[in-house]
């Protein structure tokens, strides 16, 4: 039996889902994506810097051979949306933060070829300084979709990438899948901001899933835009016929998928290292949950939302007391200008109170 044959094997026992592995030479056909997205502006803040680094492996590991490629699916029972006040958040970042379950997987596999082999490996998930796109698909693992996700046979898009750098040597698997995308654009259609571009290019910088987890002031018209997500977006994988059908190993939430506005303004330091900080959509911290959530609120066309954000007009943090100003205005009910005028007697920080004063005055006006 090969090696690789034995890290197929043993990979079943971990109940891995997917596996490949491909040749780490330099990913050359980075080059030209990643020339054009620079020229539209469409790289964001989140995204990796070092060009250079995601195209040559060697820069990170100087005898680098190849990739060992796993992918693990988890499953999205699709729920009718709740009306009212209510937030949702991706399914993929409901359960154990994705990082912690794909390294377990991905040490496992290590140990167990470093028990075989005298050898010099790394393990990603998610940090790394490579495109995990384009190493999963060289791989085998799937295709590049027009969503700018990559496209399983056996999982669709709904599954987490992590893999192994080595020094060995391991023959590459020899899969060759082609776009099935067609003429389907059923993806790029249901984009609430038009962030998919046609041909698997993406503007990271509209794209509601990167919106909920940037620091940065969002531009107004994409805050509408944004609906009622708190962390992540999943229009494009819901409406794509691949996802349609999988049979995919139940996952267990640690957190719903859809939670009360009103429980995640008032959500304690404890209560958030117990639940949400335990997920993917706690990485960026509790605040941007609570300034996504009054976005939310804002955007929900509801006049009890008021009473809630009344309730925090005092909030310590201006940056916080800034996205209720923008909230109340957005929300347009004359009983919102009361409230900004309460706010503008309470509010102790100069450069909000000529926001307020002009977010009077546009209510105002209509």
């Amino acid at each position: 039996m090969t090696l690789k044959q034995k890290i197929i094997q043993y990979s079943q026992t971990l109940d891995v889902d997917v596996i490949g592995f491909c040749d780490a030479s330099p990913f050359r056909e980075l080059k030209k994506l990643l020339d054009e997205r620079d020229k539209n502006g469409f790289r964001c803040e989140l995204e990796k810097t070092d060009v250079e680094k995601m195209i040559y492996p060697e820069k990170t590991m100087p005898n680098a051979k190849s990739f060992i490629v796993i992918a693990e699916g988890y499953s999205s029972k699709e729920q009718d949306k709740k009306d009212g006040l209510i937030g949702y958040i991706s399914p993929s970042a409901t359960t154990v933060d994705y990082h912690e379950l794909v390294m377990n997987k991905l040490k496992s596999l290590e140990a167990f070829i470093h028990k075989q082999r005298d050898c010099q490996t790394e393990c990603f998930v998610d940090i790394s300084p490579f495109s995990d796109r384009a190493i999963a698909e060289r791989a085998g693992l799937g295709y590049a979709g027009y969503n700018s996700m990559l496209i399983s046979e056996k999982l669709g898009t709904r599954f987490f990438i992590g893999y192994i750098l080595t020094d060995l040597e391991i023959k590459p698997d020899n899969k060759e899948f082609f776009s099935d995308c067609s003429s389907c654009n059923l993806c790029i259609k249901a984009c609430p901001t038009g962030a998919l571009k046609g041909g698997g290019l993406i503007n990271a910088n509209q794209c509601i899933s990167y919106l909920t987890q940037s620091k940065k002031e969002i531009p107004s018209l994409l805050k509408k835009k944004m609906g009622r997500q708190l962390y992540g977006c999943d229009r494009c994988q819901e409406v794509c016929p691949k996802n349609k059908g999988l049979m995919l190993k139940p996952t267990t939430s640690i957190i719903p998928s859809q939670v009360e506005l009103e429980d995640i303004l008032n959500l304690s330091n404890k209560a958030f290292r117990e639940t949400y900080a335990r997920t993917a959509s706690g990485w960026r911290g509790k605040k941007l949950l609570q300034r996504n959530a009054i976005i939310a609120l804002g955007n929900s066309k509801d006049i009890r939302a008021l009473k809630i954000l009344k309730h925090h007009i005092e909030d310590r943090r201006p940056d916080i007391r800034k996205e209720i100003i923008d909230a109340i205005k957005r929300l347009g009910f004359t009983e919102g200008i009361e409230l900004l005028q309460l706010m503008k007697n309470k509010e102790k920080v100069d450069d909000l109170l000529p926001k307020i004063d002009t977010a009077i005055e546009e209510m105002r006006k209509n």
